[in-house]
């Protein structure tokens, strides 16, 4: 929300600036796509994060530059020089604005945590990746933490404990009615690591949890597909010079098919062949199917810059169009990979119950990874994305990847 007020507001006031300098339409029309792509370069450096508790000289150097870079491509467009002023005066706003909105919402708040092992330990280290929190240990014993609340003036108390008894609920309760907030160890999960933790949900937990419309409104999948169509054939249409550069590479730098086809695991488990450009040489898995590793000495030089840079992964927009995939999902797995994983990752086979996609929740929040465990937990986001699916949080994945792409941070 601080996000979409911070953008409106610097829309309102890039348009009476506008208005103020009287310019021309054509350079107003110019304008527009300045100030977009001055928002895309402020989200791409991390610039829109306002719960931070010091406001870093790096951060506003970086909005100056940004600024400073594309207000001096639209003086070339132009050759106006109110354009000068109009360049000062809007990033001194937009650092202004940054700054009040600093003050306003940033508070350190007190959080303690009531439980112990695993979950404790868990909530702890998510914790230590926050900003804007001071914990404070506390023991578990139910019958000091409300004296320990309030001494503290603890205002989160979070729950390392799945099952609570009679007392502890009881405790907590009159904690939670005097204005402290109480979240469970799921909701926290949910709500601020925005995943699901397969290993202490249950049947009963997915029949009650609120969520995945994604299965059941044929208006959400209607507006996906539209979404999947519209932004294939733009990025494809975009990045068209790109695929016959890279197709060139590939057939020079090594021997074999330039496309490599493989058979994945779609929606409801059904497999179709996806394609790829190949960034493996040709005889990689003569040995049988492997897991992909991490500096995989398979990989071409090419083929790791593709797949650095997500280029290899543009031949799935043909998958994305035909209705094998969606642009966005969890991503499809091989048949081999899956029946194994079945057996050792609870409630795994949930993610095949909508289109797997070119990229997802999983693949823009957690690193490469190769194993079991990281199987489990990309499916921790993969579920959370099917649970809280929206367009929104399509678009949030959607400039995310570019984040990936333009960084060169994927796998």
């Amino acid at each position: 929300m601080l996000k979409m007020f911070y953008i409106g507001s610097l829309g309102i006031i890039f348009w009476i600036l506008s208005s103020f300098f009287s310019l021309t339409i054509e350079t107003s029309l110019i304008g527009i796509g300045i100030y977009g792509f001055v928002m895309l370069g402020m989200y791409l450096f991390d610039l829109m994060n306002f719960d931070v508790p010091k406001y870093s000289i790096k951060n506003y150097l970086t909005v100056i530059a940004i600024n400073l870079l594309m207000f001096f491509i639209w003086f070339l467009t132009s050759w106006d020089f109110w354009l000068i002023v109009f360049s000062i005066l809007f990033t001194a706003v937009a650092i202004l604005l940054r700054t009040l909105i600093n003050i306003a919402i940033y508070r350190i708040k007190p959080v303690t945590i009531y439980g112990n092992g695993e979950l404790k330990t868990n909530l702890e280290e998510s914790l230590k990746k926050l900003d804007g929190y001071k914990y404070i240990d506390y023991s578990n014993d139910i019958s000091e933490l409300e004296s320990f609340v309030e001494e503290n003036n603890i205002k989160l108390l979070l729950l390392g404990k799945i099952k609570l008894e009679e007392k502890e609920i009881e405790t907590i309760l009159k904690i939670k009615l005097r204005n402290t907030q109480v979240m469970g160890y799921l909701d926290y999960m949910l709500e601020i690591e925005k995943k699901i933790e397969v290993s202490y949900i249950n049947e009963e937990w997915l029949l009650n949890a609120y969520g995945f419309e994604i299965l059941t409104s044929k208006i959400q999948n209607k507006i996906k597909r539209v979404f999947d169509i519209g932004m294939s054939i733009v990025i494809g249409f975009l990045t068209f010079p790109i695929m016959i550069l890279a197709a060139i590479i590939v057939k020079l730098e090594s021997p074999g098919s330039v496309i490599y086809s493989q058979a994945r695991v779609g929606e409801n488990e059904k497999e179709f062949l996806v394609y790829k450009f190949r960034s493996m040489r040709q005889d990689a898995e003569k040995d049988g199917a492997k897991w992909a590793q991490k500096n995989d000495p398979r990989v071409t030089k090419f083929g790791n810059f593709m797949r650095k840079t997500r280029i290899d992964e543009l031949p799935q927009l043909l998958n994305v169009i035909r209705g094998d995939m969606s642009f966005i999902g969890p991503r499809p797995e091989r048949m081999v990979f899956i029946k194994e994983l079945e057996k050792q990752i609870p409630y795994y086979g949930l993610r095949h119950m909508v289109k797997p996609g070119l990229t997802g929740w999983a693949q823009v929040m957690y690193p490469y990874g190769a194993t079991v465990e990281d199987a489990k937990n990309k499916l921790e986001y993969d579920l959370y994305y099917i649970k809280c699916y929206s367009l929104y949080l399509d678009i949030v994945i959607l400039f995310k990847t570019l984040k990936t792409v333009v960084f060169g941070k994927g796998r």
